[in-house]
């Protein structure tokens, strides 16, 4: 992709070949011997994970593995950690969850992977997940960070009251405050950026 402003439509390199029905996908691709993955994911926004019962799954037709959070902490698996250490607002060191790759106790948004299931088809893998019963205790959610960060809000991790992940600030703030209070006008406008932009 070629480096545009915000605002401006982005080019993209591969549309002509898209467009032309020429693009190649993962789902295209096919060898012999391969395996299927399926993940089951939380219907809640967040909720205790009381209990998970997989055995009928294994059991299914075409499985040939179903893996919980359970089966990857047991096997030291399943953790991803940022890579850049950020401290709050008040200095003290960043909050840092563990972002397992599986539910563990607790799912924290719509769509938290809480199983993984390997069978010889896709089909089979989604049937088998179907199987599965997970008993849910439905927590308070919050779903802006407008919210999460409101006196009160509910804690999404038990760990972190308040919510307050990081603060990062960059710029020279004095002569961003200089330059605001001598200009003529000023608009105000929230404005929201999705993670994957930062």
């Amino acid at each position: 992709m070629s480096v545009q402003a915000i605002g401006q439509p982005v080019r993209r390199e591969e549309d002509l070949r898209l467009l032309k029905g020429r693009g190649r996908y993962v789902d295209d691709v096919k060898e012999s011997s391969e395996a299927r993955g399926y993940v089951l994911r939380s219907p809640h926004a967040h909720a205790r994970v009381a209990a998970i019962d997989v055995q009928r799954a294994r059991t299914a037709p075409g499985v040939l593995a179903v893996l919980t959070g359970e089966d990857l902490r047991q096997r030291g698996l399943g953790t991803l950690m940022p890579g850049v250490r950020r401290r709050r607002r008040n200095g003290a060191p960043a909050f840092v969850c563990s972002q397992p790759l599986l539910a563990q106790t607790h799912v924290r948004y719509v769509g938290d992977p809480v199983a993984f299931i390997v069978a010889e088809t896709l089909a089979q893998a989604r049937d088998a997940s179907e199987l599965i019963e997970v008993e849910y205790e439905p927590l308070p959610a919050v779903i802006t960070a407008e919210a999460a960060l409101a006196p009160g809000a509910a804690s999404v991790w038990d760990e972190n009251p308040g919510n307050e992940a990081f603060f990062h600030e960059i710029g020279d703030k004095t002569a961003v405050d200089t330059a605001f209070a001598r200009a003529a006008h000023r608009v105000h406008r929230d404005r929201d950026q999705p993670r994957h932009c930062q």
